[in-house]
């Protein structure tokens, strides 16, 4: 360092005044959906300035808080806003005729197709009207991948685009908000699509053109549609198990296009470079070995980012690396952090709102990381030796830029998806097979497609390449059966914690790299961020309260019931299909919130998918006591995965029946209305458990699950006692499930429904939601509310609702409504 400023020294990777500038201007952009988070890091921002540098060289504080006024205003004034209602025959759910510009088509896993469509009119028999914003149209096995600029004509229902609305976690509509996308598609008729003459001349059709070629000489296997992937990010081949399996290794993004496979390709710049330094050796005295790197990899980068569709991700990762070369051929110090700073303002500049994309966050996050730690692990590798001692540096250098990038994006990967794989041996075999073989093997092989005297040759590279990516993936299933691919749930951190490993990170390298004295101001702030969220998390468990949240799973249930404590249990685990689990998006993620990845145990209602679809992975992922359930248990997909999930996972299963009761503790239990023995129902619905959450002989809420009249009427036959100031509407509110004296007998203050935004079965009935209303109860729905939480203060509090959005209409006046609000985070 020179005096107390922030040098520009390789050894210590200082802020120049323009990049403190910048990451003020981002911390600006990350307000407009995150205020308290945004200021408070703007806040920490200015503390470290004020530590790190000395006075004659910090930045003005004023100069820093107008670049964030600045970097919020600016994200403002470019986000999409949003259209004003929906049309009457969308909200009818009316198919109609939809014609549209294809502004990009994105081939996805499991032979799906999303095409992005632009200028849409939609008519439904009155004549055309446009729509506002861009269209996703959601296409299965799809027999034509269209290029862009082509017009579509087709007949589909459209929807507007609807997230679910649980705080904290990924919010759909805001991700396709910022990209302009305010509906979704769906096709409605048999008749395939007809599309205006596909541009063949183009760039456009070029691409597509050498995408069908690659396709048609790679072999049908999943290591031939992980070539097509990497080389063209064509994934439509990849079916769901290989997503999976490099999903639980922690290896799914090299697969989806982004800046390794960038790295990768500019690699082989190097390599070439390498390769003519020993055939001419002269040519070094003239061009330096970095120098001809760049010169030689810059075309390859190119070239890669246009025949990767191109993506997002490959774009940016293209301008990152396009900096690092124009440093490097100015013969620049600190390439690596001045380089991605420059990315960062270029990026942000055009696209200020990608700056929530996750794939950006990581490869921010990954780079920073391994700037910041890379040089501690030197001395693992730092040898001349020959040979085996090479390999072996060789490995080692590969491990600790891993290691370096995962300690980096852990918190990303936990705050976003609340699970961690520790499995950096395996990316010793499969990067280095990935990026020095299959890769080099399939890109060589795409480019002699284009040519028929060639394509022979293209057949057997780029078969090659599929035999070693077979190899991999036959590697990846070996090492899961012998469970060497370890996931595992974690508690996902609060934004304070986000700050304070950030914080941490920053006061380590500088401490290690530098003989300067630990900031104690700056290591004292992380550590406070680091700790405060969990005492805060502690005393709000330590109340006296009892909670019951109904999360927002769409077409389905899951409930979470809290005591005092910490104690929480789950009321069924919501549904799903076989491409989208919401136990593993949007149930565990919402537990795991700020809470370890623990339950008491979980009540399944009936097996039914849309109640039991998400059990499997809390079972295989949380810690979970007991599994209670109506002697029934789910089949199909579901029930494949819960009888492979429940033998290791020490869960006590147990059939309930009427005239049970559970304890749950703090004085609560769960008392068990339905069935009971001599029921003769056999459907699943009718033979749901009916549940009432009790404290203290208060009967606080009554889930019924998707119980039926003829479960309903066997219970009013019986006597049984189902009054609660809470009712779950039976069966998401279906007319199936109506019976007036059922409502006089629960006589609620408060009724909950979980459903489906725009359903296709019209749930709630609105005959049940009136006569909810008509019996003095307010109606909360997760289509409309989101996630709604209802709590009971002890010693004989009143009952409190929280929605996250949008209170319910003529609510009673003896309930406490407050509205939570939109927040969190979002990934894609």
């Amino acid at each position: 360092m020179k005096g107390a400023c922030w040098t520009y020294d390789e050894s210590l990777p200082g802020l120049l005044p323009w990049q403190t500038y910048v990451l003020a201007f981002t911390v600006g952009v990350f307000a407009i959906r995150f205020t308290v988070a945004g200021v408070a890091a703007l806040l920490l921002l200015l503390v470290a300035e004020g530590v790190l540098r000395g006075r004659e060289c910090r930045v003005p504080v004023l100069a820093v808080a107008l670049c964030a006024v600045f970097g919020f205003a600016y994200a403002t004034q470019r986000t999409p806003g949003l259209p004003d209602g929906m049309p009457g025959w969308m909200a009818a759910r009316q198919a109609v005729v939809l014609e549209g510009t294809v502004d990009r088509a994105e081939p996805r896993p499991g032979r799906r197709l999303r095409v992005i469509l632009d200028k849409v009119r939609a008519d439904a028999g009155q004549g055309g009207e446009p729509l506002p914003g861009k269209m996703a149209w959601f296409i299965r096995n799809p027999d034509y991948v269209p290029l862009p600029g082509q017009r579509v004509r087709t007949v589909s229902r459209v929807v507007p685009v609807h997230g679910f609305g649980n705080p904290g976690l990924w919010d759909y509509r805001w991700y396709w908000r910022r990209q302009g996308v305010f509906w979704r598609a769906w096709p409605a008729s048999r008749e395939k699509p007809v599309w205006s003459a596909r541009p063949e001349s183009s760039l456009a059709g070029m691409r597509g053109r050498l995408r069908e070629l690659v396709a048609d000489h790679l072999p049908q296997t999943q290591g031939g549609a992980m070539v097509l992937a990497l080389t063209t990010g064509d994934r439509s081949r990849l079916d769901m198990a290989t997503m999976d399996a490099t999903r639980g290794a922690g290896l799914a993004h090299t697969l989806a296009l982004s800046g390794l496979h960038v790295g990768f390709v500019a690699a082989m710049g190097w390599g070439l470079a390498y390769l003519a330094g020993l055939l001419w050796p002269g040519l070094l005295l003239r061009v330096p070995r970095p120098k001809l790197a760049v010169l030689l990899a810059a075309p390859l980068v190119l070239a890669y980012a246009w025949l990767g569709q191109p993506s997002a991700s490959l774009v940016r990762a293209s301008v990152m690396f396009g900096f690092w070369g124009v440093l490097l051929l100015q013969g620049r110090g600190r390439v690596l952090m001045d380089g991605l700073f420059f990315a960062l303002a270029a990026i942000v500049f055009v696209s200020p709102l990608s700056l929530f994309d996750l794939g950006l966050q990581m490869s921010l996050a990954a780079v920073a990381g391994i700037g910041l730690l890379y040089p501690f692990f030197r001395f693992l590798f730092a040898t001349r030796r020959r040979g085996v001692g090479r390999v072996f540096s060789w490995a080692a250098g590969t491990l600790a830029v891993s290691v370096c990038a995962t300690l980096a994006i852990m918190p990303l990967v936990s705050w976003y998806f609340g699970t961690f794989s520790p499995n950096l041996l395996l990316n010793l075999v499969w990067l280095p097979v990935l990026g020095l073989a299959i890769m080099p093997l399939g890109l060589l092989g795409a480019l002699l497609t284009g040519f028929g005297w060639t394509a022979r040759a293209a057949g057997l590279l780029l078969g090659l390449a599929a035999r070693l990516a077979d190899g991999l993936l036959w590697l990846l299933d070996a090492a899961r059966s012998s469970g060497l691919t370890p996931v595992f749930a974690v508690l996902r951190p609060l934004w304070p914690e986000m700050l304070g490993f950030a914080l941490l990170l920053v006061t380590a390298a500088v401490c290690l790299r530098s003989t300067r004295r630990v900031p104690a101001l700056l290591a004292g702030l992380g550590f406070v961020l680091l700790v405060a969220p969990h005492v805060f998390v502690m005393a709000e468990d330590s109340r006296d309260r009892v909670g019951l949240t109904m999360l927002d799973v769409g077409l389905g249930q899951s409930l979470v019931v809290s005591l005092p404590g910490g104690r929480r249990w789950l009321v069924d685990a919501g549904g799903g299909s076989a491409t989208y689990d919401l136990g593993e998006a949007v149930v565990g993620p919402s537990l795991a919130l700020g809470r370890p990845p623990r339950l008491d145990g979980i009540f399944l209602s009936h097996p039914d998918v849309d109640h039991s679809h998400g059990l499997p992975y809390l079972i295989e992922r949380f810690e979970v006591r007991a599994l209670y359930t109506n002697g029934m248990l789910p089949r199909g997909l579901t029930g494949e995965r819960l009888d492979r999930a429940l033998p290791g996972s020490g869960v006590k299963v147990s059939a309930l029946a009427a005239g049970d009761a559970v304890d749950l503790s703090s004085g609560a239990r769960m008392a068990v209305l339905h069935p009971d023995a001599e029921f003769a129902g056999a459907r699943a619905n009718e033979r749901s458990l009916v549940l009432r959450l009790e404290r203290e002989g208060r009967a606080l809420a009554l889930l019924p699950g998707d119980v039926e009249t003829s479960g309903i009427r066997a219970m009013l036959d019986r006597g049984a006692d189902m009054a609660a100031e809470v009712l779950v509407l039976p069966h998401h509110g279906s007319r199936r499930s109506f019976d007036s004296d059922f409502y006089a007998g629960v006589r609620p203050k408060a009724v909950l429904c979980s459903n489906g935004f725009m359903n296709r079965y019209g749930f709630p009935d609105p005959g049940v939601v009136e006569a909810a209303s008509a019996a003095g109860a307010g109606v909360y729905s997760t289509a409309r509310n989101g996630r709604v939480v209802c709590s009971w203060d002890g010693g004989g509090g009143p009952l409190e609702v929280r929605p996250m959005r949008d209170p319910c209409q003529e609510c009673p006046s003896d309930i406490e409504v407050r509205v939570e609000g939109e927040s969190g985070p979002e990934t894609e």
